[in-house]
């Protein structure tokens, strides 16, 4: 990005957008107010400030926007921002707190794989609550029971697709390990959940793959054999991400803040092999990419 976070003045008066539309430079100047007004903390340095914002300005953007208007519009919003930048960053940064400042609601947590798609993009909502509508047998049906249809929906969906454990659904809902596991196995039986195929600790639980957007099961397969060498565990977490993607574009950026440092650099070229099962939506000249699962692991 032209200029870099901050220009040596401060403030680049002379820059009013070029060739951006005005409506673009409105939107990028809203949103980063939207979001210094915000009440998540900020890192203490200025210029970590500064990347935050733009990173969470970023997210928006694909948040509200990705699959609703074409790519080319959508980069050009992202044009807008990069060159925009540094030119509203030093007008909106003493909205700010300062590290001595302490927000009005606890830091949220670190972002990771189980909070990065909060809106369910991996699952087909509407077939998993239809499916849901036939398993009332299954459920309990006292009055107060802790486990009912809209919490069990509730549960599933927010998994996106990823595995869980039996603790997960266990203290979820909550009931003692016996009866959970109970009730998982009655959900396997009816088709409606999958086995990891391991034993013990490793055991492991997640929705069939007629109520994901992704096909889950080559996913993994093809996660495993592209990063073959790496820690067991990381081919795993790598597909989990993918499938609870459902497909839209997602930014390297947040990616990277979920998974190993020592290995990231090596994940993205190998999961662009041939096959791909990443493709490069846009390169963003200091924050990597936006990123999305290949169309051949969609489903149909």
């Amino acid at each position: 990005m032209a200029g870099g976070l901050f220009s040596p003045a401060g403030c680049r008066g002379h820059w009013f957008g070029g060739g951006d539309e005005p409506l673009d430079r409105a939107l990028v100047a809203g949103l980063m107010l939207d979001a210094a007004l915000g009440t998540s903390s900020w890192p203490p340095d200025p210029q970590a400030r500064g990347r935050e914002l733009k990173g969470r300005v970023q997210e928006a953007l694909l948040t509200h926007l990705a699959g609703r208007i074409t790519l080319d519009r959508f980069r050009g919003l992202i044009l807008t921002l990069d060159r925009s930048f540094s030119f509203y960053l030093p007008l909106i940064s003493s909205l700010l707190p300062r590290p001595a400042e302490k927000p009005g609601f606890p830091e949220p947590a670190a972002p990771g794989a189980k909070d990065a798609f909060a809106d369910n993009r991996g699952v087909h909502g509407a077939r998993l609550e239809e499916a849901l509508s036939r398993l009332q047998d299954i459920l309990p049906r006292r009055p107060r029971s802790k486990l009912t249809g809209p919490k069990l929906l509730d549960f599933l969906a927010a998994t996106g697709g990823a595995w869980f454990k039996l603790r997960d659904f266990q203290e979820h809902f909550p009931m003692d390990r016996k009866t959970a596991w109970e009730y998982v196995q009655k959900f396997l039986e009816a088709g409606f959940l999958i086995h990891n195929g391991a034993k013990a600790a490793a055991v492991r639980y997640g929705l069939a793959e007629e109520f994901l957007r992704v096909r889950a099961g080559a996913v993994r397969r093809e996660a495993a054999r592209a990063l073959v060498g790496f820690p067991s565990p990381l081919a795993s977490r790598v597909a989990d991400w993918l499938i609870r993607s459902g497909g839209e574009p997602f930014w390297e950026g947040a990616w990277r803040r979920a998974l190993p440092a020592a290995h990231f650099r090596e994940i993205i070229p190998r999961l662009s092999g041939h096959p791909p099962l990443l493709e490069v939506v846009s390169a963003v000249e200091g924050d990597g990419g936006l990123l999305r699962l290949a169309d051949r692991w969609l489903q149909p």
